[in-house]
């Protein structure tokens, strides 16, 4: 799945909870309020089956998340609310309790629209669910009655898994003390800084309500480095260190239970965060009556603490401006600046980092007007903003989107300087990575401080094509296709008439698709000489380096799309993304989400079988 969807629809989700009727949760009677602590019966009300409303749980729950557990002599019943835009659920899910596992007996879907429930459905494991399906009734053997905790397994490596779910009705601890204490005088202006090309750090603890450290669920972060497009990063098992080298601030969301939020990367600079997981489930999951404080959900550390505060604060702040007209747009944002002037809690610093967000949203939302046809880029208040203007905007300004409103609006100085040359060296940049090595007098024209920076990809990418000449000869690698991402698809099934064509839309970063990716291979041994084709499709996201050394065991045909092509393929919603062609080229079946590799194994044994004699 998508990253955008899911924040997108997390917080939709979220907020749409408490609308959710209590009959969705109904199971032929078994719980007429699964939502409630109303009492529950079965057999002639003579035995009351037990009910834990909201429980609380350890981990996991990002995509999948229980509301109600009920437990009956016959059935244990959860409800859970579903947090992704496309969703499967295989159907050896259980549940784990006391060292025992208990079978998925039965499983209902519900589909909602503005609260209400549409419709409702028995799962089909091989159906691919929309967001509108965003609750399920799931039934299990019933639990042993000493249970007090039990987790819900999809399988190994689900993002759908959840642990330590509390079936008594208590909560978890949480790890997290009170913060240390800024080293900046409240009354301390926020300093302007210089960009430069170096190494920033960002250290991540994740920790248990025992206060152990949990490295299971950092897996990935999307930097946004607008010259390599190294928009994923993984951790390594020693840690959850990451080391990146940008040549300005580069924007980075860093995941954990239920959200994502921004944290800046600047050269020279080091940042700490720390983050209790149970008390952020908790937060999000709505366990607890009375709001958790934020300093026990996350905490930063480092110079640039402070401000990394700010951000998490003000991570919504884009919903202040959403679909506001050019006309309100000002008064919106002073209404934001008064606002954050008047927090207490923030110092000097954070108070004109707070204005620098704020701006930089109202020119986010202003410049869609100016697509949108209602604005024109002269902007009547542009000498008014701050953020265009010196040296503090380069905590924030990573790329040239706003070169433009500049020059409409005749602003000069440093930051318009540097977004001229960051738009200059982004050319040389989009070329290098699409496989193309430079020569040395190509960088005489691009501004010293990009040129570290662009001399360092132009090698991994040498590097990349020498190790592409010596993979295999089953790898095959093409050149960027000349079509639209709507022909994308079709093109490619042209180009390879009477074969079976399985497509696996993936990224380096996607550990599902890895984890089809590793199911696959020792399978395509059994159709050896047959009329199969396996054509494997990733874009920018995965960087070229670890995109190369990947696919060099992969054999097969491999594209890595250029974004404007890769956004426009039709009805992609979240990776891996699987499609089968037959040998005459009609689309035979498509997947969305790795469930295990028999429904694929099995769709191109049936494809094959088709063949013309």
């Amino acid at each position: 799945m998508t990253i955008v969807n899911r924040i997108i629809l997390l917080a939709i989700a979220l907020m749409a909870s408490s609308a959710v009727p209590a009959k969705a949760w109904s199971s032929e009677g078994r719980s007429q309020n699964l939502f409630g602590l109303s009492r529950v019966v079965t057999g002639e009300d003579k035995v009351r089956d037990k009910v834990i409303d909201k429980p609380a749980f350890s981990s996991g729950g990002s995509s999948f998340c229980p509301k109600t557990v009920v437990m009956g002599q016959t059935a244990t019943t959860i409800g859970f609310s579903v947090y992704t835009g496309q969703w499967s659920l295989a159907a050896e899910s259980h549940l784990s309790s006391l060292g025992k596992n208990y079978r998925m007996t039965k499983a209902t879907v519900f589909k909602r629209s503005h609260g209400k429930v549409e419709s409702s459905e028995a799962l089909d494991p091989s159906k691919q669910y929309t967001w509108e399906h965003d609750s399920v009734s799931l039934e299990f053997e019933p639990l042993d009655a000493k249970a007090r905790m039990c987790d819900f397994i999809e399988y190994e490596g689900s993002n759908f898994n959840v642990e330590g779910i509390r079936l008594d009705g208590k909560h978890y601890p949480f790890a997290l003390g009170k913060p240390k204490p800024y080293p900046y005088a409240k009354d301390e202006p926020l300093c302007a800084i210089t960009p430069q090309y170096g190494k920033a750090r960002y250290t991540c603890y994740m920790y248990r309500h025992d206060g152990t450290e949990n490295r299971e669920n950092m897996v990935m972060f999307g930097l946004n480095n607008q010259f390599s497009k190294d928009r994923f990063l993984s951790f390594t098992e020693n840690g959850y260190e990451i080391e990146a080298s940008c040549t300005y601030t580069a924007a980075l969301a860093a995941p954990y239970p239920f959200q994502q939020f921004g944290v800046m990367m600047i050269p020279g600079y080091e940042t700490t965060i720390k983050v209790d997981e149970t008390a952020s489930v908790a937060s999000n999951a709505q366990t607890y009556k009375k709001p958790i404080p934020t300093y026990s959900i996350i905490q930063f550390e480092g110079p640039l603490a402070d401000l990394q505060q700010v951000n998490y604060d003000e991570r919504w702040i884009y919903y202040h401006f959403n679909k506001v007209s050019a006309d309100s747009l000002w008064d919106v944002l002073q209404d934001k600046v008064q606002e954050i002037e008047k927090n207490k809690a923030y110092s000097r610093r954070q108070k004109d980092f707070g204005r620098l967000k704020a701006e930089q949203t109202y020119l986010r939302r202003y410049l869609e007007c100016v697509e949108e046809g209602s604005a024109n880029l002269e902007d009547s208040h542009a000498a008014e903003l701050i953020f265009l203007k010196d040296g503090r905007s380069f905590y924030i300004v990573g790329n040239d989107k706003y070169l433009g409103y500049a020059h409409a609006n005749h602003i000069d100085g440093v930051v318009t300087e540097w977004m001229e040359g960051f738009a200059q060296a982004m050319n040389l940049a989009k070329r290098i990575r699409g496989m193309e090595t430079v020569p040395e007098t190509a960088f005489d024209t691009i501004p010293a401080i990009y040129r570290k920076e662009l001399r360092a990809m132009n090698d991994s990418t040498r590097l990349a094509i020498e190790r592409l000449r010596n993979a295999a000869a089953e790898v095959t690698v093409m050149d960027t296709p000349d079509c639209t991402g709507e022909e994308f698809i079709e093109k490619v099934v042209r180009e390879n008439p009477g074969v079976v064509l399985f497509f696996d839309l993936w990224a380096t970063w996607c550990g599902p698709c890895m984890n089809g990716i590793k199911a696959m291979e020792p399978l395509k041994s059994q159709w050896t000489g047959r009329p199969i084709r396996f054509v494997y499709v990733t874009n920018e996201s995965s960087p070229t380096n670890q995109w190369t050394k990947q696919i060099a065991s992969m054999p097969g045909i491999h594209y890595r799309l250029p974004d404007k092509i890769w956004n426009a393929i039709p009805n992609l919603n979240g990776i891996p993304q699987y499609y089968i062609y037959d040998t005459q080229g009609n689309l035979f079946y498509e997947q969305t989400g790795f469930g295990g590799i028999d429904p694929l194994k099995e769709k191109i044994e049936e494809a094959l079988s088709l063949q013309n004699p």
